[in-house]
């Protein structure tokens, strides 16, 4: 492509960068959920081997993933939802311009107040350019802080990490450990 691009061909750029990041970000919530699967199988093979330090390391490793997992796809919802608006924006954009038309062919055939409304139609128009232009300002400034994004909300409970590496039953660590004492004596008196 040549220096100076046609604002179609920026369009598109801007489009399929917003696409791509999309992927990106679809990406690294699977591998994100691949990570998660390998730190609860980590954590529970620290259960039974009674390794207090690498269940609490994996517990934390954990706890990063979940969060990041959660602020990963919040940027990708609204990413999602910010384009479909933007579309939407544009689509309206569309029919005006189709309205606008229409109003000059009829403005030429007759003297009807065709100019007021050609008028209002145009005044709509430049209103849905604008809110389009700061939508596409919207897209680009959210893509650029993807990075440094954010959110307390997002960080994972110790319930919900003790519920994937003991299971939903609300199990503790503490209550495993008895239980492995349990068994232990057990083992111990049936000798």
């Amino acid at each position: 492509m040549g220096i100076f691009k046609s604002k179609e061909e920026r369009k598109q750029e801007k489009k399929m960068a917003v696409r791509q990041s999309m992927k990106e970000l679809e990406k690294r919530i699977k591998k994100l959920d691949s990570q998660k699967e390998i730190y609860i199988q980590q954590a529970q093979i620290a259960v039974k081997e009674d390794l207090p330090e690498q269940v609490e390391l994996a517990k934390k490793a954990l706890q990063m993933t979940i969060s990041e997992r959660k602020r990963t796809l919040k940027m990708l919802l609204n990413a999602r939802i910010i384009e479909q608006m933007k579309d939407m924006t544009e689509m309206t954009t569309e029919f005006l311009n189709a309205i606008h038309v229409i109003a000059k062919q009829i403005a030429g055939n007759t003297t009807t107040d065709v100019r007021k409304i050609n008028g209002e139609l145009k005044l709509a128009m430049g209103k849905v350019e604008a809110q389009t232009e700061s939508l596409e300002d919207l897209m680009d400034e959210s893509q650029e802080t993807v990075s440094s994004f954010a959110d307390e909300n997002a960080k994972a409970t110790d319930d919900e990490i003790n519920a994937l590496i003991y299971g939903n039953t609300g199990a503790s660590a503490a209550s495993t450990s008895i239980d492995a004492e349990l068994a232990e004596l057990q083992r111990k008196l049936g000798q």
